[in-house]
């Protein structure tokens, strides 16, 4: 009876191990979710990783596919390479995929790391001749304003938002450092700060109101500048400062003289 229960007790643990041992091999073979930023500063190198992003371009040869993939984090966009039979003709330019493969140090001097995929699945096609946008044309901002919601995915208008926000990032970084508290000073305002007297006035709009209507019983204006809130506020911080919006109703289409600050 003692040899039979050791001998079930053995069989068990064995099972047991085999579990484990396939649960470990399993999740050793999922790809880790990387982004193209940390891609390319060589997180996972040598690791299996998956990259979800939209395709800049897309290269054919009669071995290889090579593809240029990025999801926004990086202005540097992440080199693919998938054998010929993973071609799809789905594979466009715009077009969003999910790929996952091995990272590996690219042969370039030009590209740090590249992706060597054995999968490729498009999320979302893009037909490209209907795409607003074309891979070789260089579009003025003018045409690019026109799709706010595939604009950010150039590089002159990424670029711009890009450096704001490291401006911004900056800018407060120093504030704080050096003990300001920040103020956030009314957008809607019913003084003129500068006496300038060039404001947008906010009425309201709708079927019940008729006539010259003042939404907050007096005149409203969008603000010129948050300085007379941030002169109150001084007589109880010592350093105040605000960083918002500003408005100027000038009658100016220059790039020096913008209607919104």
């Amino acid at each position: 009876m003692f040899q039979a229960v050791a001998k079930k007790t053995r069989s068990v643990s064995s099972v047991y191990r085999g579990i484990l041992f396939g649960l470990r091999h399993f999740c050793n073979n999922v790809p880790v979710k990387l982004r193209v930023s940390e891609a390319l500063s060589g997180t996972g190198l040598g690791a299996n990783v998956k990259i979800q992003g939209w395709v800049r371009s897309v290269r054919l040869q009669k071995k290889n596919v090579f593809l240029h993939v990025n999801d926004g984090s990086s202005l540097q966009s992440l080199q693919v390479v998938a054998g010929a039979e993973l071609n799809d003709p789905l594979l466009t330019f715009g077009s969003a995929i999910e790929v996952s493969g091995i990272l590996k140090k690219s042969p370039h001097q030009k590209q740090p790391v590249e992706l060597e995929v054995d999968q490729i699945h498009v999320v979302g096609k893009c037909n490209p001749v209907a795409f607003p946008f074309k891979i070789k044309e260089r579009h003025s901002l003018e045409y690019i304003r026109q799709f706010p919601h595939l604009r950010c995915r150039t590089n002159a208008f990424s670029s711009l938002l890009r450096v704001r926000s490291e401006a911004t990032t900056a800018i407060h970084s120093y504030f704080k450092n050096n003990g300001f508290v920040q103020i956030h000073t009314p957008i809607i305002t019913s003084n003129d700060c500068e006496g300038a007297g060039e404001l947008f006035r906010v009425e309201p709009s709708g079927p019940e109101f008729v006539g010259d209507v003042n939404f907050f019983s007096l005149p409203a204006f969008l603000t010129v500048s948050g300085q007379l809130h941030l002169e109150v506020m001084s007589g109880a911080f010592s350093r105040v400062y605000t960083f918002g919006p500003t408005f100027r109703a000038e009658n100016s289409q220059t790039r020096r003289h913008l209607a919104e600050n």
